[in-house]
């Protein structure tokens, strides 16, 4: 799959090659276990054959991930009331669930959703649960660019750096988002054991 998008993206116009490393990085905000990361290591590898620029590539990489993020918060935020009153909402997202988020984000602050937003499979939670208890969005924008421009940073210096290399860029990539991975998992299982905990000893 990475040799076939490689020929491909290696064959089209830069501005077709942006527009897909655009695209990879909304969609990681919908569908997280898409693998936007490989692909965006591509568009940067392909600056050793001249047709990209890295600089290029991690711009129109964090203004896409980071302009779609915004607008999954904006809209959590805008429709978090008319949300709370559907039938589907009421059965996942409790009252009593949604004060305990709230709480963890008074406890952790603007540096927990930080470190959850760099986190792969996990950091599409960031925007629609911060709109939902309506941190701000300064906050907000703060959190999802500096964590972008860390992850996608490094993502982009690397293949350009290892650009002679593509499937150690890839290899190191997929390796970074398996310990990433790994940890948010064992995150969210300890998150759940506290939220089952607590709701089961808290008002009903």
């Amino acid at each position: 799959m990475i040799e076939s998008l490689l020929a491909w993206l290696g064959s089209v116009p830069p501005v077709t090659v942006y527009g897909v490393i655009a695209l990879l990085a909304i969609v990681e905000n919908i569908f997280p276990p898409f693998p936007a990361d490989s692909g965006i290591a591509i568009g940067a590898f392909l600056s050793h054959r001249g047709i990209t620029n890295p600089w290029l590539v991690l711009v129109v990489t964090l203004l896409a991930n980071g302009g779609g993020a915004m607008a999954i918060y904006f809209l959590a935020s805008r429709h978090s009331a008319s949300l709370f009153r559907s039938r589907l909402a009421r059965r996942f997202i409790s009252e009593h669930a949604m004060i305990k988020v709230r709480h963890e984000y008074d406890r952790f602050g603007t540096p927990g959703l930080f470190v959850v937003r760099l986190l792969p499979g996990v950091r599409a939670v960031v925007p629609p649960f911060a709109g939902l208890i309506h941190v701000g969005a300064v906050r907000v924008a703060v959190t999802v660019f500096l964590a972008g421009a860390i992850w996608y940073g490094a993502i982009v210096y690397f293949a350009a750096k290892l650009g002679a290399n593509l499937d150690r860029v890839i290899a190191l990539v997929g390796g970074a988002n398996q310990i990433a991975g790994g940890v948010a998992l064992v995150g969210v299982a300890v998150l759940l054991w506290w939220v089952v905990r607590r709701t089961r000893g808290g008002p009903a």
